[in-house]
């Protein structure tokens, strides 16, 4: 049985994301309805689609904060597909909105086909390919985004458009393809492994070591196991006590897709990247522990107090270093970095992280309990009054908890029967 992980599921992100773009799509379609009431030929279509693609990013936001996993999620983004097809043939369009509207067309789709082939068995043979490139969706609306910007600049400079308009198309529908590239990103993950985080672990990179026993051994091991983080439901003292810190390994992340995700959220990952620190950070000694959520909160809704948490948290991180031995000195560097680059303190403590975590002293990949093996004599010589029934007996319940293998247990047999 292996244990859980506790990190912010990728539903929840996705799900957020999937909301903040469905008001985002209510915005323009209220703008839309303004363009009625003195534009003679502005087409009514543009408000029912927008309506459309509003109630679709909607119902996707709702199955996703519900983790309702169902082929009808393929109902949104199918609707949302039929939109940027509707885009891609409309007339007078330019070559590179074209080329992005077709990215996105390909986007949906292949987000529907990996739903159908992941969710049913319409597609049994694409079924193994979908978990391999499961980020691909989210990948063309990425591409979609240096295509925007490159056509952007060329407006500006050759095209005779304005900076004012270059930075509004610029940073407005970037934000709405970074969104809708979260909610891909976060929906694929979530689908190939809801029991994982923004990145789904792999079959091979799931699976735990099965300790001395095999895997029989490893599964007896963690039931018998006391939960040595569930002892304590609340703080003698009153304060809060992490009823789940986060296990050891869990806090590394690729410092690649990190700083790509710090980019091309526009704060998303910031906020979960916070949530996960802090709940990492409550095993330094000495300091009490923090509620993870309550520090989002804060982070989120608190002017400058996410300085403050960069701070703070940089503290526990030269904490945790000098104990597993790793020199560190990152608190007054990342505070002074917090206030004027905001970018770089995450990716200076993350980098951190990482060094802890795969450093010969630091925590490593998680690996079962150990626990102390059954102990066993080696098979007596028969004599009369030896009862080679009860020792037999005493092998196979060996053999049944796990202390040993079949092959083992084979052995015994013959040498204790005299085969």
């Amino acid at each position: 049985m292996q244990p859980k992980t506790t990190s912010l599921s990728s539903s929840l992100i996705g799900g957020i994301a999937a909301a903040i773009t469905a008001l985002l799509s209510l915005k323009s379609v209220v703008d839309y309805s303004h363009y009625l009431s003195y534009m003679e030929y502005f087409p009514v279509s543009v408000i029912v689609w927008g309506i459309l693609v509003l109630a679709a990013y909607a119902f996707l936001a709702a199955m996703l904060l519900m983790k309702k996993q169902s082929i009808l999620l393929s109902v949104g983004f199918g609707v949302i597909a039929l939109n940027a097809l509707r885009c891609l043939i409309a007339p007078y369009v330019t070559f590179s909105y074209r080329l992005i509207y077709l990215l996105q067309s390909a986007a949906f789709i292949l987000m529907v086909m990996l739903l159908v082939a992941l969710l049913t068995q319409a597609l049994p043979t694409l079924r193994e390919t979908a978990k391999r490139f499961w980020f691909v969706p989210a990948a063309c609306l990425a591409v979609c985004i240096v295509i925007q910007f490159f056509a952007l600049v060329w407006e500006l400079f050759f095209g005779g458009s304005g900076f004012g308009f270059f930075i509004q198309q610029l940073f407005g529908n970037t934000i709405a393809y970074a969104l809708s590239a979260v909610v891909l990103l976060c929906t694929a993950a979530w689908t190939v492994d809801s029991d994982g985080g923004l990145f789904p672990r792999t079959q091979s990179g799931s699976a735990k070591p099965a300790g001395r026993f095999g895997a029989a051994g490893a599964a007896a091991s963690y039931d018998a196991a006391p939960a040595e983080n569930s002892s304590a439901a609340s703080d003698p003292a009153g304060g809060y006590a992490p009823q789940n810190p986060a296990p050891a390994g869990s806090a590394y992340f690729s410092i690649v897709a990190h700083v790509l995700l710090l980019l091309f959220t526009f704060g998303i990952w910031y906020l979960v990247w916070i949530y996960r620190t802090t709940r990492y950070l409550n095993q330094v000694e000495d300091e009490p522990p923090r509620n993870p959520t309550t520090k989002l909160l804060l982070c989120m809704f608190v002017p400058f107090y996410s300085i403050y948490w960069v701070y703070k948290s940089a503290q526990r991180l030269d904490k945790l270093a000098a104990r597993k031995g790793i020199p560190s000195d990152l608190a007054t560097l990342c505070l002074i970095l917090a206030i004027f680059v905001g970018i770089i303190p995450p990716i200076l403590m993350q980098d951190k992280i990482n060094a802890l975590e795969t450093s010969a002293n630091g925590a490593q990949a998680y690996t079962a309990p150990q626990y102390a093996a059954p102990q066993y004599s080696a098979p007596r010589q028969q004599t009369p009054g030896f009862d080679a029934a009860d020792e037999l007996k005493k092998y196979k319940d060996l053999l049944d908890c796990g202390a040993i293998t079949q092959e083992e247990f084979n052995t015994l047999k013959k040498q204790l029967l005299g085969l």
